[in-house]
């Protein structure tokens, strides 16, 4: 048997950004975001508290296109344990106002430009607007009057780290609309259900909810949904009838589920645990193209979660949807009715 709840330090909090990228700048406007770069490398800067310096923040922004904060942090030397940015560092940017407008953040890109030796100005204010959409897509402040300092310092601590998704994609709504979404992880998460999904794919076409690996798949996807799982897995060549939905999918395998439960009538949390870390033992990777058949079985293991907190938080959020708080036991029937249909529920209850 895997590790039991009994066993799990129980955790806190969803860590808050897959990477999302800002438009790709004017040549002038990259040399103008590396002469950032130059004031802000590890011979001028304490590399500890890189934040301290309003080059640095800015240039952590103007690399969007190319950098999430972990990569603008490594570029320059700088570890990526940072304090939170200060607020004295957004008022200098803000030049003392609460929050950072578009214009704000234009007049302290060329602001910071003046007084950086040998810098080159960006080639026009069009691309700085686009970097400051960007990041109130990020904070969720879009078509807003600014973003507020709480905003503005969690984009630094949370950018790049897996699993934490922006509060939008673009504020364009027909980008935001369009880009391949998001799905939001706790921290435990440790990259396992990337994992499981890759398995997945070696076995969806025989429908998403008859493998034991799909169904799991499904699981982790709990705090997004699976017609955005079917998405991820499914190439972008595959179109039409031929690409599925969920409303398409045949209800899940009875087998399947005594799988899980050991011939049981309920599945329950040690079970949802004990199959979660199964999975990700002697991993599966295809043999070929996608849908060419099961692939082979490796021989590695993992990732697997950092604590069972991860199992527990997927499947709490399925115990709520199926009313079954009290026990964390699920019958067939209901684990069934959640697959098939809390996508399209509009119903998102918690424990």
């Amino acid at each position: 048997m895997f590790p039991s709840l009994a066993l799990a330090v129980l955790a806190s909090a969803l860590s808050a950004s897959a990477q999302v990228t800002s438009p790709y700048p004017g040549g002038q406007t990259v040399d103008s975001c590396e002469s950032l770069k130059g004031s802000c490398n590890a011979t001028t800067i304490d590399v500890n508290n890189v934040w301290n310096y309003p080059a640095c923040a800015l240039f952590a922004i103007c690399s969007t296109w190319n950098y999430n904060v972990i990569d603008s942090l490594a570029s320059i030397g700088a570890p990526h344990t940072q304090p939170v940015v200060p607020e004295s560092t957004f008022k200098n940017i803000t030049n003392g106002a609460d929050v950072l407008t578009q214009q704000g953040y234009v007049d302290a890109y060329h602001y910071e430009l003046s007084i950086t030796p040998g810098a080159k100005n960006a080639s026009g204010d069009a691309d700085l607007v686009g970097q400051y959409q960007w990041l109130a897509a990020w904070t969720g402040f879009c078509g807003q009057d600014g973003i507020p300092y709480q905003n503005f310092a969690d984009f630094f601590q949370y950018d790049g780290t897996p699993g934490v998704c922006p509060s939008t994609q673009s504020c364009n709504a027909t980008i935001a609309a369009s880009a391949q979404q998001c799905v939001p992880q706790p921290i435990t998460d440790n990259g396992s259900c990337a994992e499981v999904v890759s398995e997945c794919e070696n076995f969806i076409q025989n429908g998403l909810f008859q493998s034991t690996y799909c169904v799991l798949a499904s699981m982790c996807y709990a705090e997004s949904t699976t017609d955005v799982l079917i998405n991820d897995i499914y190439p972008s060549y595959i179109q039409g009838s031929s690409r599925p939905t969920t409303a398409n999918e045949t209800r899940l395998s009875i087998d399947v589920f005594h799988n899980f439960t050991g011939g049981a009538d309920t599945m329950g949390l040690q079970n949802a645990i004990d199959a979660y870390y199964g999975a990700l033992t002697n991993v599966w990777e295809p043999e070929g193209p996608f849908g060419a058949g099961a692939g082979v079985q490796t021989g590695q293991n993992g990732p697997y979660p950092t604590s069972t907190d991860y199992i527990e938080n997927f499947w709490s959020i399925i115990a709520a949807w199926t009313g079954n708080c009290d026990t964390l036991e699920i019958p067939y029937d209901n684990l069934a009715d959640y697959l098939s249909y809390a996508v399209y529920s509009g119903y998102h209850p918690k424990c």
